[in-house]
């Protein structure tokens, strides 16, 4: 079997999602505040979270950034059995990627500050972590159509719990609500050690049930990655792309028609925002790989690619070091010259994260966990 190339518009999606946190999205809300009614004007708000029920851009980096992560593992794991690695060194390395990402979103947390009456355990990092090694473990041991179908069965056990209100919620608060929501309860009565993040009611990063629809979207991703690494007769890069395109369709109108039945919350995670964000992934997807690979107009996703491939670097780097202080140092007197300081800031942060990638990937430096 022909081995597969590493695929660029993987690097360069991942590079996207990244750059919308590390100053992109800053900048852009900046750009808008320029304007008379900018700030809350409709592309403003897609850089920001929805309070809690409803989808904006800023929703998705989470679930794209999950995806990719699944996206990856079968290239992974092809490279590791091509080797001769055991099943024992196989289930090494994941459980070993998941303590380092459980470690990573805990230092990105504060935990250096021994603070622990106060200290939050949960972290995206770490939900990532387990979304993607419960995802990768049912890829080991199962089959697509197992998969398909435990994928389904998760989503649908989720959606039955998410039904149940919280024996210990307040009056008039429903399920669906922060205050009311099952998960909620497992959180408050200490599967999360430390305060909750969603005012002391959830956590969305937490372990319990939540976790059911995050692993969804790894699977997801990891049934992308078996599509692009086909290898099957007749299936050109083009038609990938076009069944991509069409799974992404699918997986909306799906969410779509789930959501009247099962509103679309991030911080539950829920079915509907699952699918949902299935097919905005589908779809971005499609497009990075039928235009770079497929097409083979690669030049312009340099920008973006040397950004996916330390993606984990930067999204540590704008949390330890204050971003936003030396480009205030460095640009607060350009910025100055507009009526809102916060376009040439951000401007200054997308810079200073790019940069550093930039000369990381020069030097050949990448953090991998």
């Amino acid at each position: 079997m022909e081995k597969p190339e590493r695929l660029e518009s993987i690097d360069a999606l991942r590079g996207f999602d990244m750059l919308l946190i590390s100053g992109l999205g800053m900048t852009v809300i900046g750009f808008c505040q320029l304007f008379p009614g900018g700030s809350d004007c409709w592309l403003a708000n897609q850089f920001r979270h929805v309070k809690w029920e409803g989808l904006a851009l800023w929703d998705t980096i989470f679930p794209l950034f999950v995806f990719i992560a699944g996206v990856s593992f079968p290239f992974s794991l092809s490279k590791q059995r091509e080797r001769g690695d055991s099943s024992w060194r196989i289930h090494g390395r994941i459980f070993r990627r998941l303590a380092a990402l459980i470690l990573l979103g805990m230092v990105y947390n504060g935990v250096l500050q021994l603070n622990f009456h106060d200290f939050r355990y949960a972290s995206v990092l770490g939900k990532v972590g387990m979304a993607w090694a419960a995802a990768a473990l049912l890829y080991v041991h199962f089959g697509v159509r197992a998969r398909i179908c435990i994928a389904l069965a998760m989503l649908a056990g989720y959606w039955a719990l998410l039904t149940v209100p919280a024996p210990d919620a307040p009056p008039g608060f429903g399920p669906w609500t922060a205050e009311g929501c099952f998960p909620g309860y497992l959180d408050r009565i200490g599967f999360t050690p430390g305060h909750l993040y969603e005012k002391n009611l959830l956590e969305p990063s937490g372990v319990p049930v939540s976790v059911l629809g995050s692993s969804v979207t790894a699977a997801l991703g990891m049934l992308a990655g078996d599509l692009l690494r086909s290898t099957r007769k007749g299936l050109t890069p083009s038609r990938k792309a076009a069944l991509l395109a069409a799974a992404g369709v699918v997986l909306l109108l799906a969410g779509w028609g789930v959501s009247f039945g099962c509103p679309v919350v991030k911080k539950l995670w829920t079915p509907s925002f699952t699918l949902l964000t299935g097919g905005y992934s589908f779809l971005m997807l499609a497009m990075f790989y039928w235009i770079i690979d497929a097409r083979g107009c690669r030049r312009w996703s340099f920008f973006l690619k040397v950004v996916g491939l330390n993606a984990i670097t930067v999204y540590m780097f704008a949390r330890i070091v204050d971003c936003k202080a030396i480009s205030r140092f460095f640009l607060g007197g350009v910025a100055r010259f507009f009526p809102n300081q916060n376009f040439a800031i951000g401007l200054g942060v997308l810079l200073l994260c790019w940069g550093l990638c930039w000369f990381l990937n020069r030097h050949k430096v990448y953090l991998k966990v």
